[in-house]
């Protein structure tokens, strides 16, 4: 909350009812993306279903940005992980 501009230390009656609404939220999108008769986990597709509303446009993009940068430090990591074992060698 402070990074939106709120106080460095908000009322804890305050975080109690942010921590609310993002607990509800999750649950109704968790809800949304399951289909009937599904037995197994989400998906991410699924989710992208669920955010594709013209409503939930803004929440679709930064789903899919933190899915790029999470495949990107997986790419870097590997990178660094192959460098490691070449140097270990030598």
């Amino acid at each position: 909350m402070y990074g939106f501009g709120d106080d460095r230390n908000p009322a804890p009656d305050t975080v109690n009812v942010m921590e609310e609404i993002l607990v509800e939220y999750i649950v109704d999108v968790c809800q949304m993306a399951l289909t009937p008769g599904k037995k197994s986990r989400l998906s991410i597709e699924d989710l992208r279903r669920v955010l594709s509303r013209p409503a939930d446009a803004k929440k679709l993009a930064r789903m899919e940005e933190l899915l790029f940068m999470q495949e990107d430090i997986k790419r870097a990591r590997a990178q660094f992980s192959e460098s490691d074992m070449t140097q270990a060698h030598l």
